[in-house]
């Protein structure tokens, strides 16, 4: 390469490309110095290459985040400490678990988890440990559950025996990083006797950082029912004060709302408890003492967002809150109606792709992501099977539901398809898909998921496609398509909606159109008949305007996947694979195997079949196959070979029949005198086929289709055939 830049000198552009060849051979080398220095002489020589520009900037990240490794090793020893715990727990020695359970190292992790300044590292790395110790895979009956959750609550008693503020922050921010990484774990310690009264004892008389570290305990809390329960017993007043109070911190106060909006959208769903009225009647009490309601709650968390608020912590409880109580009709009318709102969330998300921490956006991406999900889900399309059940769950939950209830939420207006279509346009009007593109580029997989549901629930709306995609959805979709399991799956059935209705060549520029038959493929072969009718209209449609798309799917195997789904009990379904088998009938390679009596003859009973299908979308389309295969004398041979052939046929010419199966049946009859001859006249004459096809030459008003006829009507005279006047 060095002599290579000595003959091109004066050349910019190729000294240029031969330097940023060289990069990229020491960056592999991880020559990562000798790399920046030649891709800094590229971009000088030339400044205007946005892949030195690229090059250099992963080159930089890559040396910021190594210096900050290095600097982070080098001043808190507990990463290399913690790495080596990371590395020798095993979970299956439960002796070694125990003894490490026991032993001071794990005091130091429960307190680097509760530490506020712990470093980002060294609190992953903590993190990493509990998740490992309190999730053990395949854990037997020996494990020590019992043992670690005891440990866990000594050591938050001895913080809260302290007395000090220091060592109770301690305590319930630690306790907190355990339900995170442990609902059961954190729920066993909580509920202890005594615990949650004791704390509600004391909470009044604490300094405010405390309360709202027993407020973010209490809302993390909620999420699990035997916390749930002790919170309603002992603690809805004290929350429901701090909620009300004006005078009460941001934070404590944001807390206390979200805890009491999950809490409100838990008690409102029908339960299985012997005596729920108990405590549902604490938290009701207790909200009317401060004169709040549902919908005073939820409009101070919007305030929240609507205040643009750089404080994370304030956003993350007020966004937590609103994805919850988002559920219930009522509230999905009053965010999806606010217009300010929406773009303030949507604003939220695009601005965080401006910072350089990007995982530390992950539960604010995922709230908003959430909440967006919800305003837009339509409700589910439920079979005959899902209808019954439903039907006798409705039945057992009515006896709990008292008179003069709100409707069922099946019937609540706010939720029928017209109501969700409004919150679309709205959520579409003020960026959505702008703040679905951020979360589509997270790795996230649960931010991916919940950006490939919405991006479903807004495409499902045909108005709104168009208007997506001049606001660039596939970039956001594409990536999501590849996903492994439902996320890929639900970004594919959303680009298969794309794709039933708009023109492949102006939707899909350039190759799209082929990196979108693998997720379509994968989409046939699931076994929701929507997404396999969807995925088939979909190929359809591309195939038709681009023969590189028929080639590739043959070679994925597609056809096998089609003939498969043509058997499906599902009438639109198989109409739809028998439309796409005859699309692919174009592909040579498939004409080819359909036209080989030796593979195919099964294939051409079931067209055959198919073409006397009660549906005339799918006798059209089985008579169009036909229609197109019989251009080989062996496609011909295996017709005559289908059992009742000739009544088949002579059913297309039927008065009734549409003008469409008539025009393809009488094309196959015609490919079949021309490659036959005297074979089939019997056959023909025996069915009445000539006096059909003279009653068509007299009475069809296509001109097309009674010039064919008149042609086939010519060729039985040759062939022998005495029509009769």
């Amino acid at each position: 390469m060095s002599e290579e830049l000595q003959s091109t000198s004066s050349d910019d552009a190729s000294v240029s490309s031969t330097l940023v060849k060289r990069a990229l051979l020491y960056e592999s080398l991880n020559q990562y110095e000798n790399c920046r220095q030649d891709i800094q002489a590229a971009l000088k020589r030339d400044p205007d290459n946005q892949e030195i520009k690229n090059v250099l900037l992963r080159i930089t990240t890559h040396k910021r985040e190594q210096q900050s490794t290095e600097k982070e090793i080098e001043e808190d020893p507990r990463v290399i400490q913690f790495q080596k715990l990371l590395s020798d727990l095993d979970t299956t020695q439960t002796q070694r678990v125990r003894a490490f359970v026991n032993s001071a190292n794990f005091i130091t992790v429960l307190t680097a988890c509760g530490t506020q300044d712990t470093p980002a590292r060294v609190k992953s790395l903590s993190f990493m440990i509990l998740t490992q110790l309190f999730n053990p895979t395949n854990a037997s009956a020996e494990y020590p559950f019992t043992f670690i959750i005891e440990k866990c609550a000594a050591s938050f008693s001895y913080c809260i025996d302290q007395g000090k503020n220091d060592s109770k922050l301690l305590a319930y921010r630690t306790l907190i990083a355990i339900f995170q990484t442990s609902m059961t774990i954190g729920s066993a310690i909580l509920c202890q006797e005594g615990v949650i009264e004791e704390m509600m004892d004391t909470v009044e008389f604490e300094i405010v950082d405390v309360q709202v570290a027993v407020a973010e305990v209490l809302n993390i809390a909620s999420s699990d029912k035997s916390c749930r329960k002790q919170i309603l017993k002992f603690a809805t007043d004290w929350l429901a004060k701090m909620a009300g109070q004006s005078k009460t911190s941001p934070h404590l106060k944001a807390a206390a709302q979200t805890t009491l909006t999950k809490l409100k959208a838990q008690s409102d769903l029908p339960t299985t408890d012997a005596d729920p009225s108990n405590a549902n009647t604490n938290l009701e009490d207790a909200m009317d003492k401060m004169h709040l309601t549902n919908d005073s709650l939820v409009d101070s968390l919007k305030d929240v967002i609507k205040s643009k608020s750089v404080d994370t912590s304030l956003i993350l409880n007020a966004l937590e809150g609103l994805a919850y109580s988002s559920l219930k009709p009522e509230i999905k009318e009053s965010l999806g109606e606010d217009d300010a709102f929406l773009k303030c969330l949507s604003t939220l998300a695009i601005n965080t792709v401006r910072e350089e921490n990007s995982s530390s956006n992950n539960p604010l991406l995922f709230g908003i992501g959430t909440v967006f999900a919800n305003l837009t889900m339509y409700r589910p399309v439920l079979d005959e099977k899902q209808k019954q059940i439903k039907k006798l769950r409705d039945l057992a939950e009515a006896k709990q539901r008292s008179k003069g209830d709100a409707p069922a939420e099946e019937d609540d207006p706010r939720e029928s398809d017209r109501a969700v279509e409004g919150r679309i346009k709205k959520a579409i009007t003020n960026g959505v898909s702008l703040s679905l593109i951020v979360l589509s580029k997270n790795s996230s997989p649960n931010i991916r998921a919940v950006a490939a549901q919405t991006y479903l629930n807004i495409i499902t709306p045909q108005a709104t496609r168009g208007q997506l995609l001049q606001q660039g959805v596939l970039k956001g979709l594409l990536p999501l398509s590849r996903d492994q399991g439902n996320t890929g799956l639900v970004a594919s059935q959303a680009l298969a909606k794309l794709a039933i209705t708009a023109d492949p060549r102006l939707a899909f520029h350039g190759d799209v159109v082929l990196d979108l038959v693998k997720p379509f493929l994968e989409l046939c072969k699931d076994t929701g008949q929507l997404r396999q009718f969807e995925a088939l209209m979909a190929l359809t449609n591309l195939a038709s305007v681009d023969d590189r798309v028929r080639l590739l799917i043959e070679n994925a195997d597609g056809m096998s996947v089609f003939e498969n789904l043509q058997l499906s009990s599902n009438d639109m379904v198989q109409r739809a694979a028998t439309e796409m088998v005859c699309n692919m009938t174009f592909c040579e390679p498939v004409f080819e195997l359909y036209s080989d009596p030796a593979r195919s003859q099964n294939r051409i009973r079931l067209l055959m079949i198919l073409s006397d299908h009660e549906d005339p979308a799918t006798r059209r389309a089985a008579s169009g196959a036909l229609a197109i295969l019989a251009n080989s004398p062996n496609t011909c041979e295996m017709i005559l070979k289908v059992d009742k052939c000739y009544e088949r046929m002579s059913r297309w010419l039927e008065p009734e029949e549409t003008v469409d199966v008539k025009h393809r049946g009488i094309e196959i009859i015609r490919l079949l005198l021309h490659h036959k001859g005297k074979e089939v006249t019997d056959g023909l004459v025996k069915e009445k086929m000539d006096k059909k096809l003279v009653i068509i030459v007299k009475t069809c008003n296509v001109p097309v289709v009674q010039s064919l006829a008149m042609e086939v009507l010519k060729s039985c005279v040759e062939n022998g055939i005495k029509l009769e006047a």
